[in-house]
């Protein structure tokens, strides 16, 4: 319903909300903090004459873009004032506060204009964009392309920057079972946690142990977990198929390594 305060406004100025989203401390610290959000949006709305209550700013504060927008507590009740009131124009600071990729922000875009909102996107790359013009949907929708396209590729040299630490036991994770930090950098083999790695892969590839059964058996043992926790199924076989483990080959096993039966008995 709307308050006396919107009916008045909305008689001066086309009434905007104003959408503000930051996913980490990182980004609050990087200039894309909650107030420095609002503070943008709030001029730009003086600057275009349109009206922006302060209940008409809708904040989501650690929530992830890979959450779509009508799925986030704030950006769920914009949706519904926008569709349940008279709301013209939607105010971001960036893109990537709103959208999570190129279809996301397509949908969404198509979806507001059949409705008759526009959105005001006020910092991309030095300019303000808003979708009220055929050639802003054009320039949002290259936008929202050349965006998704730099995320792919951040993934895909994420992904060769991983594999090289992995295949070169360099530090790319937390603790990891078998392994132990030679410095910030550099892992090394854990010979007495490998030595357990081998036995549960023995008990299962060979004698067809399960999971649970290999995971009672070693809490029975008392042997635990890189962290000090008990085992369980999922750890065991997740540790049974980490091929990570079989990097110990670039490093000199102890001179006892190989008198057990189970060691080296199943290949990676």
């Amino acid at each position: 319903m709307l308050t006396k305060k919107h009916t008045e406004n909305s008689k001066r100025k086309e009434r905007a909300v104003a959408y503000v989203r930051v996913s980490s401390k990182k980004q609050a610290e990087e200039g894309v903090s909650v107030p420095a959000q609002i503070d943008k949006c709030k001029a730009y709305a003086i600057f275009r004459e349109l009206g922006l209550a302060v209940d008409d700013i809708f904040i989501d504060d650690g929530v992830s873009a890979a959450t779509h927008l009508w799925s986030r507590p704030a950006g769920r009740r914009m949706r519904e004032v926008i569709y349940e009131q008279r709301v013209g124009h939607i105010i971001v600071l960036k893109m990537d506060r709103l959208f999570r990729d190129v279809q996301d922000c397509l949908s969404t875009v198509d979806e507001l204009a059949g409705i008759g909102v526009d959105i005001h996107i006020l910092d991309q790359n030095g300019g303000t964009l808003d979708t009220s013009t055929s050639m802003g949907r054009f320039f949002l929708t290259i936008i929202a392309s050349l965006a998704e396209l730099e995320r792919g590729q951040i993934s895909e040299r994420t992904k060769i920057a991983m594999k090289y630490l992995k295949d070169n036991a360099r530090v790319f994770t937390g603790p990891v079972f078998g392994w132990d930090r030679v410095d910030a950098e550099n892992l090394r083999p854990n010979w007495l946690e490998q030595d357990k790695i081998d036995y549960m892969r023995h008990r299962h590839y060979v004698q067809k142990w399960s999971g649970n059964k290999i995971a009672k058996h070693l809490n029975d043992m008392g042997v635990k977990g890189k962290m000090g926790g008990a085992w369980s199924s999922s750890s065991v076989l997740r540790t049974c198929r980490y091929h990570f483990h079989e990097n110990r080959n670039m490093f000199t096993a102890p001179l006892w390594w190989g008198k057990e039966p189970y060691h080296d008995s199943v290949s990676w």
